[in-house]
C-alpha cells in the first residue's frame, strides 16, 4: 500500500487549485481584452503556469526537495507579479481598471483568489522546505 504524504497532498491541491483559478483569469483577460505586454506574458507562461506544473511533478519523484524549491519561487514570483499587476501600478492589469458586468467581476474575484492561493503556496513550500531540512525526503 502506497501512502502519500502531506507534501504531495498539500502541493497537489495548491497546484491544481492555481491552474484552475488561472484558466478562470486567463477568460476573464479574454473576454475583457486586457492584454499583457510580451515579457509579461513569457513570465505568465514560463513561471506562473509551468513551473507549478514541473514542481508538482518533482513531488511525486524522488526530487522532493527541488519540487519544494521550484514550488516557493513560483509562488512567491506569481504572487508578486499578480500583486504589482492587479493591485499597485494602474493600468488594464489593475482591478479597479475593469468596466462592470460580470467578467470584471470575475476578474477581480480570481485576481484576489491567485493572490491568496498564491500566497498559500509560497507559506506551504517554505514550511515543508523547513521542515524537511533536518530530515531525508520520503
Amino acid at each position: 500500500m502506497h501512502i502519500v504524504n502531506r507534501t504531495n497532498k498539500y502541493g497537489t491541491f495548491i497546484v491544481l487549485t492555481h491552474v484552475l483559478i488561472n484558466i478562470i483569469h486567463g477568460a476573464a483577460h479574454r473576454q475583457l481584452h486586457v492584454g499583457l505586454h510580451s515579457a509579461g506574458m513569457l513570465f505568465v507562461v514560463s513561471v506562473v503556469v509551468l513551473c507549478p506544473l514541473l514542481a508538482l511533478a518533482l513531488l511525486w519523484t524522488c526530487q522532493k526537495r527541488l519540487g519544494l524549491i521550484l514550488l516557493t519561487f513560483s509562488m512567491a514570483a506569481s504572487a508578486t507579479f499578480g500583486l504589482y499587476n492587479h493591485f499597485v501600478v494602474s493600468g488594464p492589469d489593475h482591478v479597479s481598471g475593469q468596466p462592470p458586468g460580470p467578467w470584471s467581476t470575475v476578474f477581480v474575484v480570481t485576481a484576489y483568489l491567485l493572490f491568496l492561493i498564491e500566497a498559500i503556496g509560497t507559506y506551504a513550500g517554505f514550511y515543508f522546505l523547513r521542515g524537511r531540512a533536518s530530515r531525508v525526503l520520503e
